[in-house]
């Protein structure tokens, strides 16, 4: 079942006192780099040791997404090895982790996100994180995803209509068709902004704030709402590498799930005064209304 959002009462921990503890596993170091997002949730830094180490710093605002993203590092991340980072230390009091940082340079920006060989060593380490721990089987996805769906649109507050929700609605509710589905742990986020392309042309996977169990297709959808939009070739290669190509079951797991996750991209990026992510999710309700209403 969805879980809904916490409520942001819990304060991220200060800048100080994240450092402070830090230093006591690394040693003394330095920030060289802030790598926050302005939502606000969690912050991110990179830093440097005084024998010329670097790790990622993360620290997250609640305690839901902090220990979501302590579990994946613990029990998933593992199993690709050097192809992610690994969790150096973790404290629980100020939803810390620290992690080894991988080579590299974010392939979002860059010609390499245009890449096909790029996205085929993505889908090959993608493989490798959904084959981690085995498939669960159950017939949770509609439900959670109704519900996930009725959350946000509760919220929208006028910044989606209700012709638009109306639409959005009836396509995320024929995921209540499906029955069950195997869920693999997902990534969530795979988008090219999380692959870091390294020296030796290794595609690395980062950033696993987001993992849940979900149905194994939820994570092409970024990538099929942005990247792929226009270049069937980036598409073909990272399903080559992945060693799998949707069916129909799939599609309707990618339909219903562009059904919600449209209308709470909207209403999130709104609350989180985002509006260059708020038009992203402009632009997937209106592929979705184009194809629905036209």
């Amino acid at each position: 079942m969805y879980r809904t959002p916490d409520a942001v009462t819990e304060e991220l921990a200060s800048d100080a006192e994240v450092l402070d503890r830090v230093s006591r596993v690394l040693g003394p170091l330095e920030v060289v780099a802030d790598l926050s997002w302005p939502h606000g949730e969690s912050r991110v830094l990179e830093v440097r040791t005084r024998h010329d180490e670097r790790s990622m710093v993360k620290w997250q605002r609640t305690e839901r997404n902090y220990q979501r993203e302590l579990q994946a590092m613990q029990l998933y991340v593992p199993a690709l090895g050097g192809d992610a980072p690994q969790l150096v230390a973790s404290d629980d009091r100020l939803h810390l982790l620290v992690l080894s940082k991988v080579p590299g340079v974010m392939v979002d920006g860059t010609d390499a996100a245009h890449d096909p060989a790029v996205h085929r060593r993505a889908g090959e380490v993608l493989r490798r994180l959904h084959e981690s721990t085995p498939a669960v089987v159950n017939d949770h996805f509609g439900d959670a995803l109704i519900a996930k769906f009725e959350y946000w649109a509760a919220r929208a507050d006028g910044a989606v209509t209700e012709a638009e929700i109306a639409a959005a609605r009836r396509v995320t509710a024929t995921a209540l068709d499906l029955g069950p589905l195997p869920h693999v742990p997902a990534h969530r986020d795979n988008t090219t902004r999380n692959w870091m392309l390294g020296p030796d042309d290794h595609v690395r996977l980062i950033d696993f704030g987001a993992v849940e169990f979900d149905p194994w297709a939820v994570d092409l959808f970024r990538l099929e709402q942005r990247e792929w939009l226009d270049a069937p070739g980036l598409r073909e290669a990272f399903l080559e590498g992945y060693g799998r190509r949707p069916d129909d079951r799939d599609r309707a797991v990618l339909h219903a799930f562009h059904g919600a996750n449209s209308v709470a991209t909207i209403v999130w990026a709104r609350e989180h005064g985002d509006a260059s992510f708020a038009a992203v999710g402009r632009e997937m309700l209106d592929r979705l209304l184009g194809e629905t209403l036209y």
